[in-house]
């Protein structure tokens, strides 16, 4: 709730619904995920949101305002899962496929993460990681940037640490940097809601591709925020990524269009 371009940008309604109902809603639709939590602060500022997750039947946690990563080391520490999926509370068209597919490749590889030569637009801010890569980060970085962005500067910077597993979407979901589908200022989230009331009310779910396509058509409404600009930290870490390029993989994988119910890999 204390976002510093759009305070109480989680809370902001689209079509009716806060953002962070969207992001619940949509995590929720991944077959591979077993359990979905809003990791938020146990500052007063955030208890409107705990009381709407409560109120909603939401599974929520509250820890550390700037510490964000120990939220993470918490909630893995009581659940013992192996892999988590950390997803910001700023992009409302996660994609449960993509999701899917990263949790897969982690499994069939034991990898602690996945990199995508050209991961364009669409595909920010929902990455599967390793738990035990997430300790190892955390029993070794000092860097404060690490704390706030869950180990994100580590990463960037020692990738032959970690069992890296490449994943290519199929180009038909490559978005290139034209469009912005993140909501970090006011017309982002002005776009978000001029999107989000043309394709709502059809069926009640946005498919990815359907919002691309209607992007794609119209650039009244694309443009509205293509002048929002990222963070200098996340740029500088984009190009770290990028040179990834070069780095061993533990492996290929091959994205799957479907989803099987049961998961079987060896």
């Amino acid at each position: 709730m204390s976002s510093s371009r759009l305070p109480g940008k989680v809370l902001k309604p689209l079509a009716g619904k806060p953002v962070i109902w969207h992001i619940y809603n949509r995590a929720s639709r991944c077959k591979l995920v077993d359990k979905v939590i809003v990791a938020t602060s146990d500052e007063p500022s955030d208890t409107p949101l705990a009381d709407f997750c409560n109120a909603n039947g939401m599974n929520v946690y509250r820890g550390s305002l700037d510490n964000v990563l120990s939220r993470y080391t918490e909630i893995l520490s009581n659940e013992e899962y192996l892999y988590y999926v950390r997803i910001t509370g700023d992009c409302p068209l996660i994609h449960p496929q993509f999701i899917d597919n990263q949790i897969m490749a982690l499994l069939k590889f034991n990898g602690d993460l996945t990199w995508c030569e050209n991961l364009g637009t669409a595909f920010g801010g929902q990455g599967v990681h390793s738990a035990r890569s997430l300790f190892y980060i955390a029993d070794r970085s000092n860097n404060p940037l690490d704390l706030e962005h869950v180990g994100s500067v580590f990463m960037s910077d020692h990738p032959e640490m970690l069992r890296i597993v490449e994943i290519t979407p199929p180009p038909t979901h490559f978005v290139s940097d034209k469009l912005r589908l993140t909501v970090d200022e006011e017309n982002d989230f002005l776009m978000f809601s001029k999107l989000y009331d043309h394709l709502w009310p059809q069926n009640k779910w946005i498919e990815l591709d359907d919002a691309i396509e209607f992007l794609k058509k119209r650039e009244d409404i694309a443009s509205i925020n293509q002048t929002v600009e990222h963070k200098l930290l996340n740029i500088e870490l984009q190009e770290k990524f990028k040179k990834w390029q070069a780095i061993k993989k533990a492996g290929l994988w091959e994205y799957k269009q479907i989803i099987p119910d049961i998961l079987s890999l060896t």
